[in-house]
């Protein structure tokens, strides 16, 4: 790194990650961990479910083992019709053993109370695990653990998200909305994505969104932005009036009519400079709903790869806090491979850098 001036500034960063944020860099210096990472392996256990209810189990492996063997062939639907009640209070009735985990159980009752709000779901969770556990603050501990964990992956999928959005330039915000009439939900979505994935390989569009359901009316649809350089899909956008009937007024929208032929109502909006950010925020909201998932043409990346100069930083991220590394450098810096000058940065000199996916 060099010598460090007055600012705490070195004169030479080294493999910095680099990724653009409004109208300028940060760069993340190279550091090194010597640890290894540890694979947690998760403890099994054995559990009764009766009613929804868990209870922790302490048999022998082998009579266990067979008492689900011996549930499997009592489950067998009966011959004699009954009513679904009747059906639903047998089912409660029944002792299920299993062979699981805690995180397994965790994740099963996080997505049973996943509606609720986020401390009325921790407290259900903990009052259904509270058997499993020798004491309720053993319990309370492992609940507070994972729902952080689960908080963690869905701020980096977010985070991720957003860092590949930013990345690119993208024109336009759509909306594409599953229609009975023209699929079922399987094909909607595997015809969807078939048809960006050939929108990518034919025509260089890029494209990255979230599959999402309605709150409403639980109909799948999917959110998106995209870049179409040879207007294939943009450049026959049709204005469209419609009825809208949560608002009780008319609206007019853009729709493509390629979109509308295969799938079905959607909406297009473009994307000024200073909706941008917001557009990427948008979407990226639905990332903290349980079973969203982004879907993202080839090629996309977060950061890319670059020795940083001295004189080409601004000031560090947060200059109050030693342990934030981060730099905010000049939106002429230049970019450097392996100590070999590639060029003030750049689309042309961008795309000659190493990537960080």
């Amino acid at each position: 790194m060099g010598r460090i001036d007055q600012d705490g500034i070195a004169a030479w960063y080294p493999k910095c990650k680099v990724r653009k944020e409004g109208d300028h860099y940060i760069a993340t210096p190279h550091t090194t961990n010597p640890a290894k990472r540890t694979v947690r392996r998760q403890k099994e256990i054995v559990v009764s479910v009766k009613g929804g209810k868990y209870a922790l189990e302490e048999k022998p492996i082998d009579k266990m083992l067979n008492d689900i063997y011996t549930q499997a062939e009592q489950t067998t639907e009966p011959t004699v019709k009954s009513s679904s009640a009747a059906k639903e209070q047998a089912v409660n009735e029944r002792s299920i053993v299993r062979i699981t985990t805690l995180k397994q159980i965790f994740d099963e009752l996080y997505d049973k109370y996943y509606k609720q709000y986020p401390n009325v779901r921790k407290q259900s969770i903990l009052k259904d695990m509270l058997p499993l556990f020798p004491s309720k603050e053993d319990a309370t501990y492992f609940v507070d653990e994972h729902c952080r964990r689960k908080w963690r992956n869905a701020y980096t999928r977010k985070q991720r998200f957003a860092y590949k959005a930013y990345n690119q330039n993208y024109e336009y915000f759509f909306t594409v909305t599953f229609d009975s009439k023209k699929h079922t939900e399987e094909s909607f979505e595997k015809s969807l994505k078939n048809a960006l994935s050939n929108l990518h390989k034919r025509y260089g569009c890029l494209f990255q969104g979230v599959w999402e359901r309605g709150t409403e009316s639980d109909r799948l649809h999917f959110h998106g932005l995209i870049y179409d350089p040879n207007k294939k899909i943009t450049g026959e956008l049709e204005t469209i009036k419609d009825y809208n009937p949560k608002t009780g007024k008319m609206k007019t929208y853009l729709q493509s009519k390629y979109f509308f032929d295969k799938f079905g109502r959607n909406e297009f909006s473009e994307i000024v400079p200073q909706m941008y950010e917001a557009a990427i925020r948008y979407i990226t909201k639905y990332l903290s709903k349980q079973d969203v998932k982004p879907y993202y043409s080839k090629g996309l990346y977060r950061f890319i790869e670059s020795d940083i100069d001295g004189n080409d930083v601004i000031c560090k991220m947060d200059g109050t806090d030693e342990r934030d590394i981060r730099l905010i450098v000049s939106n002429k810096f230049k970019i450097w491979d392996e100590g070999a000058l590639i060029g003030e940065v750049s689309p042309e000199t961008i795309a000659k850098a190493p990537k960080v996916a």
